[in-house]
């Protein structure tokens, strides 16, 4: 028992050998390769667009073809390592980017490049398993966490050299840099052992033990941590049958759901996007893009401590053309970008693949390392490719500048598609993005003005970091006055912003929007554009104003739900002509009754008050009333408000019996109705 203790105290007090750090440093060149092709389109962009030619989307997809060439890799690397080791595996992804190098480096049009990247990418997808993995088998288990996060260092270090020499390189030159690691890489690994994992996986019972007393000096007793090897190998090759489908078993599912679930916060994150278009974000910034990505370079490199929340990069963006504070706003994109960088390598770029190579049993090890390897490189492919048409599309200043200009009478009467092409050229488009994706026109402007757009990838990226979650933990109001909850739920409540009529308020997360009015604004928009006249057996209501939106629980069948009327009215039109708060409900309620029209129906006003908006000069009547009839009795709280010739009309019913737990959430949804218009 005492030997058996000592032995494993050994382990864990084995040296740093220096054949154990110069094997790391050679496996981690490719890490270096890895970083050099994730930076390399930073600085590149507008030199390779302009040489070969390209549109946006042909960038745009030389891209991201890295990052789907890296799926594609993903899906043989864990098999290609059990083959044919790990030096082997390194070895055929050298030979994959050095052969997509020269191909971008020699490229005379997007079909040479493309492929270069693609091959680029393939590379690097082997490698994003191996090297954690390689390293995580050589290493000590009480060094095996620092050891591992040099793989993110080394990341860290091939960006920064691509940013650098980015600035004063042309993109061919650059393309030659990433070969310079992988040069190293493949004279290095002559000198260097296998995996002694591998090894014993292999048979090769008395190399593994030649090769653990390399790695941890003559004087270390290697015995136990042989054996401990070993028969972890034996019990992996008692379970080699294991199919995909048993990675989906129930005794597998909490490993593959951390392991899978960090992998999609690693790459939702948005570094990718950052990555790839630091300079442009720069600039989008007001900073000077060459100042910027050179001092970046050097601080990249060193990705260690400050961790500040990102979402000051989209602040900055929004307040760029604020004169009052435009001088200052470089400085917050600077911070932003740095810090979330910082935050990246520090936690979310290292740690995922340091758990990856420790939490999953030797049975799955190779198809559950698969498998979330290729989900790393299939949600970074979107969010590269996306990352780009973001930028373009949805500029965050231009977001949030529109987003400010909310408060003035000026976009009363823009429209969605003026809004779309506001920063094209009048011969960019011959047709507006409105008239191209009609059915989706209003959502998409009321994303766009919200600043949904790369400021909000990399705002909701750092709340996966825990940066943001942390703040609105402690104080959920901080996110909503910033109107966050249109992008995910705050306190159990989503945002509703009609950017047309003018208006929004909050309404219960759970609920949906009611289908039946996106088809009658479907019918009516295909009326309007049919040259055809109706058929004359179909009757229409007249003289009924529609819903605007309307949100209830879904398979509700209308008796709980929020609406919101806009109607025409007089310019002249006051509800103040009507009285006090009390006799605008009492109006209100007759006019719900249809009072002198129907004598089954019965209204009771219960509460009427005033909230006033003195900024803005709009008057708000907020009022609680029943309505009874033989066959319903039904509970209401309406806010009732006119501007500019719009009588705007929010109503929250509810059955009467289910009103006592639904009281606060109406008026919750009452305070949060305002007019923006």
């Amino acid at each position: 028992m005492e030997k058996g203790l000592l032995l494993t105290n050994k382990e864990e007090t084995a040296r740093t050998t220096l054949l154990l750090v110069f094997s790391t440093f050679i496996i981690v060149c490719a890490s270096f390769t890895f970083g050099v092709s994730a930076g390399y389109t930073a600085d590149t962009m507008s030199s390779i667009m302009t040489d070969l030619d390209l549109s946006l989307a042909q960038f745009s997809l030389f891209g991201s073809l890295m990052t789907f060439g890296g799926m594609i890799g993903a899906i043989f690397s864990a098999k290609a390592a059990s083959a044919l080791g790990n030096k082997m595996t390194l070895w055929l992804a050298d030979l994959f980017c050095i052969t997509g190098w020269v191909a971008i480096a020699l490229a005379k049009d997007i079909v040479l490049l493309d492929l270069g990247r693609f091959f680029v990418g393939i590379g690097v997808g082997l490698i994003s398993y191996v090297v954690p993995v390689y390293v995580a088998e050589i290493t000590p288990k009480h060094i095996r966490g620092a050891f591992t996060f040099s793989n993110q260092l080394l990341q860290n270090c091939g960006v920064a050299i691509a940013y650098y020499f980015g600035n004063f390189l042309s993109w061919r030159s650059l393309a030659l840099i990433g070969i310079i690691p992988c040069g190293i890489q493949v004279i290095g690994l002559f000198f260097i052992p296998e995996s002694p994992r591998w090894l014993a996986k292999k048979g090769r019972d008395e190399e593994v033990e030649v090769v653990l007393q390399r790695l941890r000096g003559k004087g270390h007793d290697i015995m136990f941590e042989a054996r401990a090897i070993k028969i972890s190998v034996e019990v992996s090759k008692q379970n080699s049958n294991t199919s995909i489908r048993s990675l989906f078993r129930k005794r597998y599912a909490h490993q593959l759901t951390i392991g899978i679930g960090l992998m999609l916060l690693q790459q939702l994150c948005g570094m990718s996007g950052i990555g790839s278009y630091g300079s442009t974000l720069f600039e989008l910034g007001g900073f000077s893009a060459r100042i910027g990505m050179t001092v970046l370079s050097l601080i990249v490199a060193s990705a260690f401590g400050l961790c500040l929340s990102c979402i000051t990069l989209a602040v900055a963006f929004g307040v760029k053309d604020v004169p009052e504070i435009q001088n200052i706003t470089p400085v917050f994109t600077f911070i932003g970008i740095l810090s979330f960088t910082m935050m990246f390598a520090f936690g979310m770029g290292a740690l995922p693949w340091v758990i990856m190579s420790e939490i999953f049993p030797m049975d799955i090890k190779v198809l559950a390392g698969s498998l979330v390897t290729i989900a790393n490189w299939f949600t970074g492919w979107i969010a590269n490719y996306c990352f780009n048409f973001m930028l373009v599309w949805s500029p965050a200043e231009m977001s949030l500048k529109l987003y400010f200009s909310l408060h003035s009478s000026s976009l009363k009467s823009a429209k969605p598609s003026s809004i779309l092409i506001a920063q094209q050229s009048p011969g960019d488009r011959k047709t507006s993005p409105a008239d191209e994706f009609s059915p989706l026109a209003e959502k998409f402007n009321r994303r766009l003005l919200l600043g949904i757009g790369s400021s909000s990838v990399l705002a909701i990226g750092a709340n996966f970091g825990g940066v943001t979650s942390f703040v609105l933990g402690l104080s959920p109001e901080f996110g909503r006055n910033l109107q966050l909850d249109v992008v995910y739920p705050i306190r159990g409540y989503s945002r509703c912003i009609d950017t047309v009529e003018g208006f929004e308020f909050i309404y219960p997360a759970t609920w949906v929007g009611d289908q039946t009015l996106l088809y009658r604004a479907a019918e009516k928009t295909e009326r309007e554009t049919s040259l055809d006249l109706p058929p004359a057996r179909i009757s229409r209501r007249k003289n009924v104003n529609e819903p605007v939106v309307a949100f209830g629980p879904p398979g509700s069948t209308g008796e709980l739900n929020v609406s919101v009327i806009v109607s025409p009215v007089s310019p002249t039109f006051s509800i103040e002509a009507f009285g006090g708060p009390k006799e605008v409900g009492e109006a209100i309620v007759k006019t719900v009754t249809r009072s002198g029209q129907r004598t089954d129906l019965k209204g009771t006003l219960l509460e009427a008050n005033l909230r006033q908006d003195s900024e803005r000069n709009l008057k708000y009547y907020e009022l609680e009333f029943k309505v009874e009839s033989p066959s319903f009795r039904r509970h209401n709280v309406a806010v009732c408000c006119a501007n500019g010739g719009r009588l705007y009309t929010l109503n929250a019913q509810a059955p009467e019996s289910a009103w006592s737990e639904l009281k606060h959430e109406f008026h919750t949804i009452a305070k949060s109705f305002n007019i923006i218009s």
